[in-house]
């Protein structure tokens, strides 16, 4: 890590800022070299004047800009760590990291560097840094919560305490292991640590049994139903916009149309499909209706929306059976009340993000933790089975130090390049 590091932080666009992050020992050069005016003071936000050098007599302005200086250890990397934060036009931005790169010893940064810097510095654990990612995509408020409390070190602890009773337990067995002509002499020739290891083995499983798979798309509720039962008209109220096109003629949909709904605990995808008719018109029609039957097989939610002002068409009983909720429209015609709009996002909402029951332990998402955590439960497993089968004890202690190290491999105590170049690379540039 001897060079310097720097990459926009921010989406690239128009914006009214940018941030651009710098973290390396370059730092004051890059200070001294474009920011002529900044004192470096630590933590402080500074207005100061970004320079590029010119042939001109004096050098060319690039933007006046805010900048915060992070000296080391103190920063999020545990390096020196320069943030700047210019107008966000890309023609400034460019500028302002050409000029940077300028500077000796400064190049781009790679995908999820700075975080890596961070874990290899001891800034976080490699829970702490897999969480990280668990906020940057978290698109509901479980979600983001339990990132949050993985962050904090909640699962990471838990890892450590249990690593250290293993770490007793793989203590006595050496111990035993030493002292085995004493021990078989004796009276009660049995392993003082039996119990602690099937405690260890119980926490292993039950650490085993929070995993959850993490939710890559967004949930669907699909609405469905006859032509014209206003399906396209209650998505559009819903997200309050005019996303879908509204008509009177019946079979304007003729494919499906995915809008994202934000509700106050996640995002949700609404899906407007093609009407479903007793009578097909044409190919194109059988082949709309085949298209949604299909996406309501898969949707997480099924929602009939019923034209209450108009007889119900023959097919409504059946359509009701397989619905999960049922929608009513056109109550105004006939002068019949029905649910607001607000009321329907509140029952979206409680069906989606149910409330969560008191003490929840935190959820792991991580499949190379949770492939840890299983390789550690074969190895206390195959540890106990070797001592109620009085085998040696070298075995279990063997594989009772294996299973601290596929532990400490959790919190990254324990790991290769490879897989540390695996987590950081799915990160984005500036983070």
């Amino acid at each position: 890590m001897t060079d310097t590091i720097i990459a926009l932080s921010t989406p690239v666009g128009v914006s009214a800022l940018a941030v651009v992050r710098v973290s390396g020992k370059a730092v004051p050069a890059i200070c001294k070299a474009i920011l002529p005016e900044f004192k470096m003071q630590p933590r402080i936000a500074s207005l100061t004047k970004a320079k590029a050098k010119a042939k001109a007599p004096t050098d060319e302005l690039i933007d006046n800009l805010l900048a915060i200086y992070f000296p080391a250890p103190n920063s999020y990397t545990g390096e020196d760590v320069l943030e700047l934060f210019p107008h966000g036009n890309p023609f400034i931005i460019r500028k302002l990291m050409a000029a940077i790169c300028e500077v000796p010893n400064v190049r781009l940064a790679q995908r999820g560097e700075f975080t890596k810097r961070a874990f290899l510095n001891g800034k976080m654990d490699l829970t702490g840094a897999e969480a990280l990612g668990d906020i940057l995509c978290a698109r509901d408020a479980k979600s983001l919560s339990n990132a949050h409390r993985l962050l904090s070190g909640e699962v990471s602890c838990e890892i450590k305490a249990l690593a250290e009773k293993i770490k007793e337990v793989s203590a006595l067995l050496e111990l035993e292991v030493d002292f085995a002509e004493d021990i078989e002499s004796s009276p009660q020739n049995t392993f003082l640590g039996y119990e602690k290891l099937e405690q260890i083995l119980q926490n292993l499983q039950n650490l085993k049994k929070r995993f959850k798979t993490s939710q890559n798309t967004l949930p669907k509720a699909a609405f469905f139903g006859a032509p014209n039962a206003g399906k396209s008209s209650l998505i559009n109220a819903l997200v309050k916009e005019d996303r879908l096109l509204v008509s009177e003629t019946p079979g304007t949909t003729r494919d499906f149309v995915e809008v994202t709904l934000h509700l106050p605990d996640g995002d949700i995808l609404l899906i407007d499909t093609a009407g479903l008719a007793e009578e097909v018109q044409s190919e194109i029609d059988n082949r709309a209706m085949q298209k949604t039957k299909e996406i309501l097989e898969k949707a997480n939610l099924k929602i009939l929306v019923i034209d209450i002002s108009i007889p119900p068409p023959k097919e409504f009983e059946e359509w009701r059976k397989s619905a999960d909720l049922v929608v009513e429209t056109h109550a105004d015609i006939i002068g019949k009340e029905n649910i607001s709009i607000n009321e329907l996002q509140k029952i979206l909402n409680s069906i989606f993000f149910p409330e969560s029951k008191g003490g929840e332990e935190a959820w792991i998402v991580s499949e190379r933790q949770i492939d840890c955590i299983k390789k550690a439960e074969e190895n206390a497993l195959r540890a106990l089975e070797l001592l109620k089968q009085s085998q040696a004890m070298e075995l279990a202690a063997f594989e009772m130090r294996e299973a601290r190290n596929s532990l400490c491999s959790v919190i990254g105590e324990i790991t290769d390049e490879s897989v540390l170049d695996t987590i950081f690379n799915s990160y984005c540039i500036g983070k």
